[in-house]
């Protein structure tokens, strides 16, 4: 199934063109799509103007060679982006370590070893599929473009390595929401030439001009625009088919007739998840750190300007000399010019500019632009992944700025990277990567259980780590108090804390052990404690009897010899 949907939604290539339809509304749904993106495009051009030169790509910009710097004099916010980026990188989805665990909502079930291991196994192939395929480069360009407010990632099956990613640049695509604020409609153009129009899709599935220039040899040198929209497919029946999936995959080649298409299919998840920094409304588009440093960014660029303008009037500052000399004045240091008579060569003004003063606005907006994009907060938390730091303290340090960060974490937490390891793990499990499960309980226990994903990535630690803290001030008050009262360190339940701490700090299923082997091995040590104590007495016993037996027997002696009060004692008066 993995394959045939990589075939068929990545890289079609139908050898019989399907039953025509019209697609008019469809394609009338697809320009209304566009048009409202198209009051976000020149904002998007005014931040890679004067931010972001090699982010975005947009109409009549096809030499995508060029870098749009012109207006950039000092690069800050593009250094201050590409810290963001690593700094979700290694903060989120780090490649060297693990980052995410998979769990059972139900906590009973999740409390069961042999799930936990299952879990375990199937997350270790998840681990796999991802280092193997594209996954970490396409997601750093992703969180690149993260900046200008979001940034589409779509995820499609591969046979060579599972799964396949592929990130799309601001301006080629536009999007929209459902009710609820969740993007369930994506749209994209991008320009193909005739050869790979024929090669991706079926020269079967061309339209007639296409096919026209392909047979004329000029396949190499005409491009056109293709169109793919992706939405859920309403008209969805209970039927098996590409066409019946719950969302709908069409590509077209733009101004043809509007029942031709090249490929008609769908997807059984969303197949593009969008990374957004902080959404506002119901448009789909978010807004991130590059539209928050924009103002200072403008103010950056011509306060640079400035400066440079007035070191230069202080090295070269206009000159007066007499039009009879004019020309041959030398200008360069250590140049003589000889001059007759009175006349001079001097400037025409004293140039008397406050550097530092510039200097130290400069200073003052590129911090400012740095805060914009959480630069200082990602290079401390860098040092978590390189052990020089750990999550506490940058939590103790940072906490106002994580807490600020919190919201877009849990953005991309729920609507980027859950969407992609469900995606994934479908793909998988469709393509039979799993292993089997043979034992009919644990199937039986599996069985309509949801799975739930954790994350445990540095970034998501510190996020936990105030809840963390929370239960070691509540366990050392308890102590504390414990030296007046020790009964009150009943109220601290120990097993569980070790339980959440444990799962907040990431610590895999296997290290801790379940609530019922806790028990068992409580058990096992009561009863070894109560048979150690059984010989002990035993022993003791055995250890006095030759003791008592002795005294006993002086005891009988002394009586025999007449002492009447040893007599009455033991019973022998009467003898």
């Amino acid at each position: 199934m993995a394959e045939m949907e990589s075939l068929l939604a990545r890289q079609p290539t139908e050898a019989v063109r399907p039953v025509r339809r019209d697609y008019t509304k469809l394609r009338k749904k697809f320009s209304q799509l566009f048009n409202a993106q198209q009051r976000y495009v020149n904002k998007w051009k005014q931040l890679r103007d004067y931010q972001l030169p090699f982010i975005g790509q947009f109409d009549g910009e096809e030499d995508q060679s060029e870098p749009y710097n012109g207006k950039i004099l000092n690069p800050v916010a593009w250094e201050s982006c590409q810290i963001f980026a690593s700094g979700v990188m290694s903060g989120l989805t780090p490649p060297s370590r693990k980052w995410f665990k998979l769990t059972m909502e139900n906590i009973d079930v999740a409390a069961n070893s042999q799930v936990a291991e299952l879990l375990d196994e199937r997350e270790e192939i998840l681990y796999a599929v991802l280092a193997k395929s594209n996954f970490y480069s396409v997601v750093h360009q992703v969180y690149m473009e993260l900046t200008m407010g979001q940034a589409p990632m779509g995820i499609f099956a591969d046979s060579e390595s599972g799964v396949r990613f592929t990130s799309y640049p601001i301006g080629t695509y536009a999007i929209s929401t459902n009710s609820k604020e969740i993007v369930n409609i994506f749209g994209r153009k991008y320009k193909m030439t005739v050869d790979q129009i024929v090669e991706q899709f079926g020269y079967e599935n061309c339209p007639d001009n296409i096919k026209n220039i392909y047979d004329n040899g000029n396949s190499l040198q005409q491009s056109f625009i293709v169109n793919w929209f992706v939405e859920p497919n309403k008209d969805r029946k209970d039927k098996l088919g590409r066409r019946n999936m719950p969302y709908s995959s069409i590509y077209w080649v733009e101004g043809s007739n509007s029942d031709e298409v090249l490929y008609h299919g769908g997807f059984e998840e969303w197949p593009i998840p969008i990374a957004r920094h902080t959404s506002m409304d119901l448009n789909g588009y978010g807004k991130g750190a590059a539209w928050f440093a924009q103002p200072d960014s403008q103010m950056l660029q011509k306060l640079e300007f400035d400066y440079l303008t007035a070191v230069e009037l202080g090295v070269k500052p206009p000159m007066q000399a007499p039009s009879d000399v004019i020309s041959t004045v030398n200008l360069y240091p250590g140049g003589i010019t000889e001059i007759e008579g009175q006349h001079k060569v001097e400037p025409m003004f004293a140039v008397q500019s406050n550097l530092q003063d510039i200097q130290n606005k400069i200073a003052v907006t590129e911090d400012s632009i740095k805060r914009a994009y959480s630069a200082d907060l990602f290079l401390m938390l860098d040092q978590i992944d390189k052990g020089q730091m750990t999550a506490r303290e940058v939590m103790e340090r940072t906490q106002e700025k994580l807490q600020q960060l919190g919201p877009v974490v849990e953005r991309l937490l729920s609507e980027f990277l859950n969407p992609i390891i469900e995606r994934v793990y479908s793909v998988l499990d469709r393509a039979g990567v799993f292993p089997p499960v043979d034992d009919e309980e644990l199937l039986d226990q599996l069985n309509g259980q949801e799975v739930k994903i954790e994350y445990i990535s540095p970034l998501a630690q510190a996020q936990k780590m105030s809840s963390l803290v929370n239960i070691e001030q509540y366990f050392a008050f308890i102590m504390s108090l414990a030296q007046a009262n020790p009964n009150i360190v009943n109220k601290f339940n120990f097993e569980e804390a070790a339980n959440t701490y444990g799962v907040n700090l990431g610590v895999p299923a296997k290290i801790i052990r379940s609530d019922d082997e806790y028990q068992e091995i409580l058990a096992q040590q009561a009863q070894a404690q109560a048979e150690q104590e059984q010989q002990m007495q035993l022993m003791q016993a055995a250890q006095l009897a030759p003791q008592m037996a002795s005294a006993a027997k002086q005891a009988t002696d002394a009586a025999n010899d007449g002492n009447p009060a040893l007599q009455q004692w033991l019973g022998m008066d009467g003898i």
